[in-house]
C-alpha cells in the first residue's frame, strides 16, 4: 500500500508541475483522490499466478500423442463443499488441451492415479494428466467485496515410462470491487489455456 501510494503521489506531482498553484487543502484532496483511483482499478483487477513446482523447467509435449484426463475430487473451502467442482475442472483442463493435443479423453469419475494409467494406456493415451483443486473458495464478490478464489496442481505424467514430466500450480483471484458473480472455475479458464498452450 505504502509502495503504491508513492507511486501514485509521485505521477501526480509529475503532472502537477504544468498546472495553477493550488491550495495545501485541494492539493491534499486531490492526492487523495489520486490513491483511491489507483486503488480502485488494483481491486477491479483480477489475479493470475503459475508456478512450476516439479519437472523440467521447459516441456515439449507432442501434439500427436493423446492425453488422459482424471477427476480430480470435489474442492471446498470450510465446511462448504462444492458438488460437481471436480468435473468442472477435469472439462476445463480438456478445453485447453483439445485445440493441441491429436486426443483427449476425461475421465468419467474420480479414481486412483493406477487405475488412471490403466485406463490411459487401453485408450492409447500418451500422457495423463492429473488436476487436484487446492482452493475452491466461492464468494459473492459484488455485495460482500470479498473476492472468489482458486488453485489447483497439475501433474502431467508419461503414460509409456510412468515418468513426471511436470507439476505446475495455477491460482486465481477475482477482482475485489466487482459488479458481477465470478465462480472459480472463470478463474481458472484463461491462465490454464495460457499455460497448456506453452506445453506445446
Amino acid at each position: 500500500m505504502t509502495l503504491l501510494y508513492s507511486r501514485c503521489t509521485k505521477a501526480f506531482k509529475i503532472g502537477q508541475m504544468s498546472l495553477p498553484k493550488l491550495s495545501p487543502r485541494r492539493t491534499t484532496s486531490i492526492r487523495f483522490a489520486s490513491v483511491a483511483l489507483c486503488v480502485l482499478l488494483v481491486g477491479c483487477t483480477a489475479k493470475y499466478q503459475v508456478n512450476n513446482l516439479a519437472g523440467a523447467g521447459r516441456v515439449q509435449l507432442d501434439r500427436r500423442v493423446g492425453v488422459y484426463i482424471t477427476v480430480p475430487q470435489d474442492g471446498a473451502f470450510g465446511s462448504t463443499n462444492y458438488p460437481g467442482s471436480g468435473q468442472s475442472v477435469a472439462q476445463a483442463v480438456a478445453t485447453a488441451f483439445s485445440p493441441l493435443a491429436d486426443r483427449v479423453h476425461v475421465a468419467d469419475r474420480t479414481i486412483g492415479n493406477d487405475q488412471s494409467m490403466v485406463t490411459a494406456k487401453s485408450l492409447s493415451a500418451g500422457y495423463l494428466v492429473v488436476p487436484t483443486i487446492v482452493i475452491w473458495e466461492q464468494r459473492a464478490t459484488e455485495w460482500s467485496g470479498r473476492p472468489s478464489r482458486m488453485a489447483i496442481r497439475l501433474t502431467i505424467i508419461d503414460v509409456t515410462s510412468g515418468n513426471q514430466l511436470a507439476t505446475s500450480a495455477i491460482e486465481g483471484r477475482s477482482r475485489i470491487v466487482s459488479f458481477i458473480y465470478t465462480n472459480p472455475e472463470s478463474l481458472l479458464r484463461d491462465p490454464l489455456a495460457g499455460y497448456v498452450r506453452g506445453l506445446y
